[in-house]
């Protein structure tokens, strides 16, 4: 009986390949140390991984982006305004922050005060988006899957007004009806989002308590606008109707000559109160109303307030229109 010579159970090229092949995959977890198995599904845009829960909570660096802020604004102002040259540290004070968590990145929504640095200024509000350093500014930060602002929502809140903190008797009243609701609105009347925030509260008018409005002129046309609705409000002269005039039919392309025009050839019995030309009436109105169409623009931006509109429906802050919110708001 011939007995056959076994062959080895391992040979040595099975060994040489085992051998290569864990070498490989070792390669493969010192370079990719958290490798996806084939099938795991990827996160969802809601499921963003959690910071490590034993580090301390982060902290803004209060004085160097006070410091910052202050430098900024030496440097960028101080040039055309001698008097910035003098803000320092001092002028700046944090309002408010909220942190912002953004996977392993921790940032800061901050609202600032910035005290003026000479009597006859206002002071200013400025709201960012800050590193934990202080020093880094974010224009925004967007999750890439879905393009969703991951700071704005923490944004929005700072840039918040509580009715509460506006000042008595803050806008002129234009309308009073029997339902429950109060509106005060904030715009410009040239706006295109305050034009339909405008017609928005036309439709509404039998749902409304109280209508107020402050005027916010971003340009001289609009400025010449709100002039010529002071003197409506301080003659009691057909208010709503100039108002309404002004956010439906008003040409807002002209200049203020051609603005004035407008409202004389839409009003004509206002010609003899203003002066003959439009000239004239330009010259009566900023003489009479300019300082408190000013004054009424400085409150706003004394809120933290520097776009349009803005609309305070019952006690709920709405920036820009937003028809769905309004609805909200007036249950």
């Amino acid at each position: 009986m011939t007995i056959e010579k076994q062959k080895p159970a391992f040979p040595l090229t099975s060994i040489y390949l085992c051998l290569t092949a864990a070498f490989f995959w070792v390669l493969v977890l010192c370079l990719f140390p958290n490798p996806v198995p084939a099938g795991t599904l990827p996160l969802k845009p809601d499921q963003h991984p959690q910071a490590d829960t034993g580090h301390p909570a982060a902290e803004l660096n209060d004085a160097a982006l006070k410091a910052g802020i202050a430098f900024r604004l030496q440097t960028a102002r101080g040039g055309k305004d001698t008097r910035f040259q003098q803000v320092t540290a001092d002028h700046v004070t944090v309002i408010r922050k909220l942190p912002v968590q953004t996977g392993p990145l921790t940032v800061f929504a901050v609202k600032l005060k910035i005290a003026p640095p000479a009597p006859d200024l206002s002071p200013e509000f400025i709201t960012l988006v800050v590193d934990q350093t202080g020093t880094l500014q974010f224009g925004g930060i967007q999750e890439l899957a879905t393009g969703t602002d991951l700071a704005k929502q923490a944004v929005e809140m700072l840039q918040a007004v509580d009715i509460n903190d506006l000042p008595a008797g803050f806008g002129k009243p234009v309308y009073t009806g029997t339902g429950p609701h109060t509106i005060i609105m904030i715009s410009d009347p040239f706006c295109p989002h305050c034009r339909r925030g405008w017609e928005f509260v036309k439709v509404n008018l039998d749902r409304l308590h109280t209508l107020r409005l402050a005027h916010f002129p971003l340009s001289p046309a609009a400025e010449t606008a709100a002039l010529v609705m002071a003197d409506a409000y301080h003659r009691e002269f057909k208010v709503f109707d100039i108002i309404d005039f002004t956010y439906t039919l008003l040409d807002s392309s002209r200049n203020s000559l051609e603005i004035l025009s407008q409202y004389i050839n839409e009003f004509p019995e206002i010609a003899a109160h203003w002066g003959p030309t439009p000239e004239d009436a330009l010259t009566y109105l900023k003489k009479h109303f300019l300082a408190g169409v000013q004054a009424e623009q400085r409150t706003i931006q004394t809120l933290g307030i520097h776009s349009t509109p803005v609309f305070f429906v019952n006690h709920t802050f709405i920036k820009g229109f937003n028809e769905q919110k309004m609805e909200a708001a007036m249950p």
